[in-house]
């Protein structure tokens, strides 16, 4: 029929009243079921070709065939089968509409609606009507002797549904009039919007969906849908209960508290447990058992939640999306940030395709919003340095760099290697937010070194060290060197919290003896009597190194030593704490040059941070009080040095990082200004201008030639706990753990790729050399 979608908008346009043909409607009750296949098929599958053809706005054509339907009365003029068949063909338009409107115009399913109502709803009402399932059972119908005809006659279409719509069709639920031993009883049929079977490519692809996806019929708590059948039209599989991952982690994310900054954003540690595992436990039987899914995003991950802390994930829709393969026209949809870009590019996925869309899943399940494509969130590397290695090997753009410093097979079991990681990681973080200050009191108490934070990084180091003994060192070998790189900067983190925790006792206890509040402790009093000092009120040792003209208790002379004190003893923890506590800019193989120096000025200074703020403390406030002048200055430059160290080495790793691969670079480092990176950058001119006046104030004080010793430790103080304290190693902490994380893990992951390429190209021995060896040694 040539004409038939014009005379099927002319019956349509006489039913609305928007004209007046009375023969169109009759000619349609003539109408068989093949003459409706060619009048949908013809129909324009773009938003203006239809207008151009039709002469109306596709939404308007909508809107007024609704408003026929939904009438009070029956429309008497058309047979009940026509009516049928004019439901169908409005079923077809609401789904080409909602398709163009997601695809052209990033529409999100949800917000989708016809005529004020939710479009599912209106769906719902048409798929329910007894004629509109009569029309779908003659549309969709297998020829007689087709492979698949014994399948459609076994549907009891009186159950039909409608359950959800997709790009190029429409999911029906249905029931079995007598099913199969071994069979479901109910189904999930997946329709092709009519129109797109004039497109080959999904036609072929939608018959051999079974050959490809289906295998046998898979137990119940498999991840992977049961594919009864498949035929050119229409898909028949097990229907799944459950919600999309896109819907529940859209529930989790609505009862979330905005964070003061999206860098303070918490990774959400409970559901990466709970959603990560389960997928990654689903994508290991799919590559067991399929191979690759090529379109994983959360719209084809459906959730079924027994409890808050056990789900089960069913992977759905595999295959290449038909917009990536250019089978569709399209914009990019929002879920297409889930799409590794070779598929992108080329159409075809693979193995290492369902990589990078598990680390992007994983991203969105963390609650983290997504950042530039081939990229890991800054709040990430705030979190975890093994977590945020993981994902880099997971989203890197390049699918040849993905897993290569992980020490992972990418062959099909690499989904159970990749959970085992993950698990450690998340084991840490568990670990580490069990002790986390959740009350106002908390986070106050926090701020000073106490035995809170010995405690938690103990706790940490714990789980670390478990883990490295679990782990196979000669299979796994750069795992190892990580859990052993991440236990010894435990072992430095439990001894700077133990190293702060001492020095700001021994302050407090220093200053109490100045106003006179020292109490006498029985271990003194102990001690001085094995030392056959009865009576003694001094601490032994402490007491005894102290100079001659520093006298306690004095609290108005030494309340500058004090001041200085405490101002650095603060800030000090919470430098190496919050920023340099969990990274190291070694990596298991060893930089040589000027890589190499950079690498050791870096990591020499950031474990410093953890000693020298007690040793500029303590020296003044045990030994010589004047000392203080001295070591104020020191201290200052050391903090101006080691911001400078790490700078250097942060962006000689950026700037290889972007050059890496003829200037191809590395997608985890974004292009351009690391804002993250430029908090610490921010930080070297203040600190060494910072240090140039107390240098000099510094000498004269020293020397006597300025008297106002108070007022100048006074302003240190205030500047140390005022910028230092609550914006540097606070407010600001975040980003530069961030972007010195980023730096150091890219420059770990070019060591890995700049050794497979040295291997790769290294000249290869000729094939006599071995014979002329064996010679020789004859």
């Amino acid at each position: 029929m040539a004409n038939g979608s014009i005379d099927l908008s002319a019956a349509c346009a006489h039913l609305t009243g928007r004209a007046e043909n009375r023969e169109a409607i009759t000619a349609l009750d003539l109408w068989e079921a093949e003459d409706w296949r060619d009048a949908l098929l013809d129909v324009p599958l773009d938003e203006r070709a239809y207008g151009d053809r039709f002469g109306i706005d596709r939404a308007v054509e909508v809107d007024d065939l609704w408003a026929w339907w939904s009438a009070p009365e029956t429309d008497e003029r058309i047979q009940h089968a026509t009516t049928g068949y004019l439901g169908f063909f409005l079923l077809t338009l609401i789904a080409m509409h909602r398709s163009d409107r997601m695809r052209y115009h990033g529409e999100a399913y949800e917000t989708g609606e016809i005529a004020g109502r939710p479009a599912d709803e209106i769906c719902g009402e048409l798929v329910r009507h007894p004629h509109v399932r009569a029309a779908i059972e003659r549309l969709y119908a297998p020829a007689e002797g087709d492979d698949e005809a014994e399948v459609w006659d076994s549907i009891e279409f009186a159950t039909m549904d409608f359950h959800r719509q997709g790009t190029t069709s429409i999911i029906i639920t249905v029931d079995s009039k007598a099913p199969k031993a071994g069979w479901a009883t109910h189904y999930a049929l997946k329709c092709l919007i009519y129109p797109y079977l004039r497109i080959q490519p999904i036609v072929e692809a939608t018959r051999g969906y079974k050959r490809e996806f289906g295998g046998d019929e898979r137990p119940e708590e498999s991840p992977l849908v049961t594919v009864w059948a498949s035929h050119d039209s229409w898909v028949l599989m097990e229907f799944v209960k459950g919600v999309t991952l896109t819907d529940h982690l859209r529930g989790i994310a609505e009862k979330r508290k905005e964070p003061k900054s999206a860098i303070l954003r918490p990774v959400d540690i409970g559901q990466l447990r709970v959603l990560g595992t389960a997928l990654l436990d689903a994508m290991a039987v799919l590559a067991a058992k399929v191979g690759h899914h090529n379109d994983l995003t959360p719209s084809n991950i459906i959730v079924q939640a027994e409890h808050p802390n056990a789900v089960k994930l069913k992977l759905i829709d595999l295959g290449v999306n038909f917009l990536h393969t250019r089978t569709l026209v399209g914009a990019e949809s929002r879920e297409s940030v889930y799409i590794a870009p070779e598929v992108k590019a080329t159409g075809k996925g693979g193995d290492l395709a369902d990589l990078y869309s598990v680390g992007m899943v994983l991203i969105a399940i963390g609650g983290i919003p997504h950042s530039a494509p081939g990229t890991v969130p800054d709040q990430f590397y705030v979190a975890s340095v093994g977590l945020a290695r993981l994902l880099e090997d997971l989203v890197d753009a390049d699918p040849e760099q993905r897993l290569a410093v992980s020490d992972i097979d990418p062959g099909r079991g690499r989904f159970t290697e990749i959970r085992d990681l993950f698990v450690c990681e998340i084991e840490v973080l568990e670990a580490a937010d069990k002790e986390q200050p959740k009350t106002r009191v908390e986070r106050l108490k926090h701020l000073l070194p106490g035995a809170g934070i010995v405690k938690r990084q103990r706790e940490i180091w714990k789980v670390r060290r478990r883990q490295l003994k679990a782990v196979d060192r000669t299979t796994h070998p750069t795992r190892a060197h990580h859990l052993r790189q991440a236990r010894g900067l435990k072992r430095w983190a439990v001894a700077c919290a133990l190293l702060s925790w001492m020095t700001l006792a021994l302050v407090l206890t220093w200053w109490s003896r100045d106003l006179d509040f020292f109490w006498q402790a029985k271990w003194i009093e102990y001690a001085n009597g094995l030392l056959n000092r009865t009576g003694s009120q001094s601490i032994p040792f402490l007491d005894d190194i102290r100079a001659d003209d520093y006298v306690i208790p004095a609290a108005w002379d030494n309340l500058p030593v004090r001041l200085i004190a405490l101002a650095y003893a603060i800030p000090g923890l919470r430098l190496y704490m919050n920023i340099f506590a969990d990274m190291t800019p070694h990596s298991a193989i060893r930089r040589r040059g000027w890589k190499g120096a950079r690498t050791g000025a870096a990591s020499f200074m950031m474990r410093a941070s953890a000693v020298y703020p007690t040793v500029y403390i303590l020296l003044p406030t045990l030994v010589q009080k004047q000392w203080w002048v001295i070591f104020s200055p020191i201290g200052i430059i050391t903090v101006a040095t080691m911001i400078s160290a790490c700078l250097w080495f942060a962006h000689d790793a950026n700037a290889r990082a972007r050059a890496w691969n003829g200037g191809k670079g590395l997608s985890t480092v974004p292009k351009g200004e690391i804002t993250t990176l430029q908090r610490l950058a921010s930080w070297q001119p203040a600190a060494w201008l910072y240090a140039l006046p107390v240098v000099i104030i510094g000498i004269f004080l020293y020397n006597d030639r300025l008297q106002d010793e108070l007022m100048y430790a006074i302003a240190i103080g205030l500047i140390n706990i005022g910028i230092w304290t609550f914006k540097n190693t606070g407010s600001d902490a975040p980003y530069v753990r961030a972007g010195l994380t980023r730096a150091i893990l890219a420059a770990e992951r070019l060591d890995v790729l700049e050794q497979r390429a040295a291997k790769r190209n290294a000249p290869k021995p000729r094939a006599d050399e071995p014979v002329q060896a064996a010679e020789a040694v004859a």
